[in-house]
């Protein structure tokens, strides 16, 4: 698996658009929750408001969680980010870690709230 990647790098950008499709579904229907029950001026209770941050944490670190998975081959191989050979590894690689500090972030926003 670890050659893989530099041998057939259009292989990997298909198995990684297959394992995250569901992870855009998950943040979706985050988003949606906290713009439902965060930004609109709904009153929850507390115990309602801790069940709604719970589904959406989860949902979001599902989401991360996937992102993460699909990236590890990336990481696993060594010399893959360093060739010139596949900028658009490279940048998908990037772009996909920048996404998961954004969720992250999100996370940590929808506790302190």
């Amino acid at each position: 698996m670890s050659n893989s990647i530099l041998e057939d790098p259009n292989r990997y950008i298909i198995d990684y658009c297959e394992q995250t499709k569901f992870s855009c579904i998950f943040i979706g229907i985050a988003l949606f929750l906290i713009v439902v029950f965060f930004i609109a001026p709904f009153s929850l209770s507390s115990i309602s408001s801790f069940i709604i941050k719970s589904i959406i944490l989860f949902l979001l670190s599902i989401s991360c969680y996937i992102l993460l998975k699909a990236i590890f081959p990336v990481i696993d191989v060594t010399g893959a980010l360093e060739t010139d050979l596949f900028p658009d590894l490279k940048k998908n690689f990037f772009i996909t870690v920048f996404f998961v500090f954004i969720l992250i972030s999100l996370g940590v926003v929808i506790i302190r709230k």
